[in-house]
């Protein structure tokens, strides 16, 4: 089952943030915190659901939290070289480890579509780093190809 998060759920969205966030201190140590609640913390977690442009989903395999998706409503004016835009930004989706290649993540990200339809918004953009691999390979399955690159020089 997949729910929109609501406040009571601050605890468990940053809890279910230590899978992702590990994946990424692992890979960059230099740049990610270790997972923990000092990472993402509950009052963090509060903080992103509080804003009505924040559209989060937990997911729940048997009462038990098996994942979350955040992504952003960003409305984005015109500027002198770009027209206006909208897009749903996927900014976090984890899956617990034992709930994967399940459903779950496929279902989070139906969730996000769906809310963003509501809101008439069919892009959806996120950000992946290349080192992720899984994520890399589960985003492509679901339809998503690049558009942008972003290097650097370390």
């Amino acid at each position: 089952m997949v729910r929109r998060a609501g406040p009571a759920d601050a605890d468990v969205m940053s809890a279910l943030n230590t899978d992702v966030q590990g994946v990424h201190a692992a890979a960059l140590p230099d740049s990610f915190k270790p997972p923990g609640p000092e990472a993402f913390s509950p009052a963090a977690a509060a903080d992103v659901l509080a804003k009505p442009d924040n559209l989060v989903f937990i997911a729940e395999v048997d009462e038990a939290p098996a994942g979350y998706a955040y992504a952003e409503v960003r409305r984005v004016p015109e500027t002198a070289a770009r027209y206006a835009y909208e897009v749903v930004h996927l900014h976090h989706l984890s899956v617990r480890p034992g709930y994967r290649r399940q459903g779950v993540g496929q279902r989070l990200l139906d969730a996000v579509r769906s809310a963003g339809e509501e809101v008439g918004i069919a892009l959806l953009t996120l950000d992946v780093w290349s080192f992720n691999e899984s994520a890399r390979a589960f985003f492509h399955r679901h339809g998503f190809k690049p558009y942008n690159e972003r290097l650097w020089n370390r």
